[in-house]
């Protein structure tokens, strides 16, 4: 059975604002990746896939407008926007001028039930928990035997990956550094492993080439936010790497890909 979660981005610089949306969607069968910094948000949409924002427009560092700003000038496609505001009279004009409606606007204090009917109409779904899906999903990770590592240089792209599979009882090794991955892998093996190519110390492909000289190397995918070059790729499949898979990430798909992986070996179920 394959998950069907969006993934929902939360920007918000209020912490507990945060942990409640990110908690109350994570029961109600949606994935989540959120951040205090709205000056981290361009970064967040290159490396994921987001299938909804939740965008604050009042905050400290930046402004809900001035995320949008940013999005607009790293060249980025606006994803499905919900904005959450208890100023809704003072910034209606220049909502409009971002192409916002009003009804795609959450006004503060708001209620779990608006913020769900919103959702439902922006994505065309409803995100309502699955009982027999939560069931299996359980069931398949209970007794999870899989070690899954990840070579990433950018930390809370390494922290959201930690939670996504942590959540799901995998045992999570993570690395911000090619040498410091290889040095530590010799000892510590994993049987899944996602590498970034651009990495400080060894690059990515080097780090595959190497561990595929090993002993029973892990499965290994590679991950860039560009295709890789024809010789690129061409060392990567001599090297035994089987997928690769570019930036921005679908996370759900993910998932089930390494999960997937992970029955073929007998480490999950």
């Amino acid at each position: 059975m394959n998950e069907t979660r969006p993934l929902i981005l939360i920007v918000d610089d209020e912490k507990e604002i945060i942990d409640v949306l990110s908690e109350h969607f994570k029961d109600r069968n949606c994935q989540t990746i959120a951040t205090q910094d709205p000056a981290t948000v361009v970064d967040k949409l290159k490396n994921f896939q987001v299938s909804l924002m939740l965008l604050d427009l009042k905050m400290r560092k930046l402004s809900g407008f001035d995320v949008l700003d940013k999005i607009k000038e790293a060249g980025i496609k606006f994803p499905p926007t919900l904005i959450i505001t208890g100023f809704l009279p003072k910034y209606r004009d220049q909502l409009a001028q971002y192409g916002i409606e009003e009804k795609d606007v959450i006004a503060k204090p708001f209620r779990f039930e608006v913020i769900e009917t919103h959702i439902n109409r922006k994505l065309g779904q409803q995100i309502l928990p699955s009982e027999v899906g939560t069931k299996y999903e359980d069931k398949i990770y209970e007794k999870n035997r899989c070690r899954i590592g990840f070579v990433e240089d950018e930390e809370d792209v390494l922290s959201f990956f930690s939670d996504f599979f942590g959540e799901r009882n995998y045992k999570v090794s993570c690395f911000r550094n090619g040498s410091t991955a290889f040095d530590s892998l010799k000892d510590n093996p994993v049987d899944i492993l996602l590498v970034d190519i651009k990495l400080p110390g060894m690059r990515g492909d080097k780090l595959i080439e190497e561990l595929s000289k090993r002993p029973h190397p892990p499965y290994m995918i590679a991950i860039s936010a560009d295709p890789p070059y024809d010789e690129v790729e061409s060392r990567l499949k001599q090297a035994g790497c089987r997928d690769f898979i570019t930036k921005p990430l679908e996370v759900i798909e993910l998932i089930e890909r390494v999960k997937t992986i992970a029955i073929q070996k007998g480490l999950l179920g």
